[in-house]
């Protein structure tokens, strides 16, 4: 059963009524195609009976929101719970502390890496679930039935996938483990958006020298503010081909920039005069070099870890994806003889427990 809530009353008896559930099911409908900020669109609650669909563009209170999301009462259960524990940040200000992911305890009882919602649905409940409304325009109003079904069945089965997986977690004794997964995870999606360091995610900005390095550290800070402040795409404002280029050839004039063949002339005509302003100055910074790509004795180490990686990951039923990335693992190999650093290649410390044995035989044999 859907029922479809726009006003502030109706908002507030449902949000009542929900006050002494123990755990909820929660999502969330936005777009982000046009915008550097997600837009939110709808949110949907539900009991495990009932479904409620929150219009979020007829009710305009975020107080209601952040009291009963931030009172600690419930447990909110999500699927892939970062880019709406984002929305709901952007649009309200919310920072929820208790939630149980299910794509996450997924992971720990090793159903399948990054398992869909419509597949896991499908794989503990045998229930087939229809996504033909995952790109469909949210914004609209009113909502088509066949949208408004879909936001629905979107949330109608957490309850009953947190009573099944909450179970298997305890019974296969990793209950705690994904516990301090939830609390690393909400801390991380939590952070600032930090845009001092963008630079370092441009591919090939190891390459260049210091000069170069401090000339693309500058236009990425202006591009992600400009980005935030006109809540455009980062794309829309310059690519990072573009600005990798405008890094190493440092026009100094305007007219310099129609030779550079990643910058289209619309984007000159908007941003030339403040690009040119940008490489021409003289800032005393140092940026952080970014990582290079690991040298012939660090990939001999990589593949040795990747191999111990996978024997532990079998050893205790966890997809080897989850247990370290790629990424992580490079930490490791890049900081294998400085702990603190070490540890955040882990991420927490119920990973870097799993791999003590192994980290001392590699520090002692390197």
């Amino acid at each position: 059963m859907k029922v479809w809530i726009d006003s502030r009353n109706e908002l507030l008896e449902v949000l009542e009524s929900l006050t002494n559930e123990k755990y909820i099911g929660l999502d969330t409908e936005f777009i982000r195609t046009n915008t550097f900020f997600p837009e939110l669109a709808l949110i949907q609650l539900s009991d495990g009976e009932k479904c409620w669909l929150v219009d979020v563009l007829s009710i305009n209170d975020p107080t209601i929101f952040k009291a009963f999301f931030e009172s600690g009462k419930n447990q909110f259960v999500m699927h892939a719970c970062a880019e709406d524990l984002e929305v709901l940040h952007r649009a309200y200000d919310i920072e929820l502390t208790n939630i149980f992911d299910t794509q996450v305890a997924a992971n720990f009882l090793n159903i399948r890496f990054c398992i869909g919602y419509a597949n896991l649905v499908d794989t503990l409940l045998n229930i087939q679930l229809e996504k033909s409304m995952t790109r469909s325009n949210w914004l609209q109003r009113p909502l088509s039935e066949a949208q408004k079904l879909y936001a629905a069945l979107d949330v109608m089965h957490l309850p009953k996938l947190y009573k099944l997986m909450n179970q298997m977690l305890i019974d296969a004794d990793k209950k705690s483990s994904f516990d301090e997964e939830m609390q690393y995870l909400l801390k991380w999606n939590y952070r600032c958006n930090v845009k001092e360091a963008y630079y370092k995610k441009i591919k090939g900005a190891w390459r260049l020298n210091d000069a170069e390095l401090v000339r693309l550290y500058n236009l990425s800070y202006w591009r992600e503010t400009e980005a935030e402040e006109t809540d455009i795409p980062r794309a829309r404002v310059l690519e990072e081909k573009s600005m990798l280029d405008l890094a190493i050839r440092n026009p100094r004039i305007t007219d310099d920039l129609y030779y550079i063949d990643s910058i289209h002339r619309s984007k000159i005509k908007r941003y030339g005069i403040k690009i040119i302003d940008i490489l021409c100055k003289c800032q005393e910074i140092k940026p952080e070099r970014p990582e290079k790509p690991l040298q012939k004795n660090q990939r001999q180490l990589f593949k040795s870890l990747k191999s111990d990686v996978n024997r532990v990951a079998e050893e205790n039923d966890l997809p080897p994806q989850f247990l370290c990335s790629k990424k992580e693992l490079e930490i490791v190999v890049r900081n294998l003889h400085d702990n603190e650093r070490l540890i955040s290649g882990f991420r927490t410390t119920w990973r870097y427990h799993l791999f003590d044995a192994i980290i001392e035989k590699h520090q002692l044999s390197s």
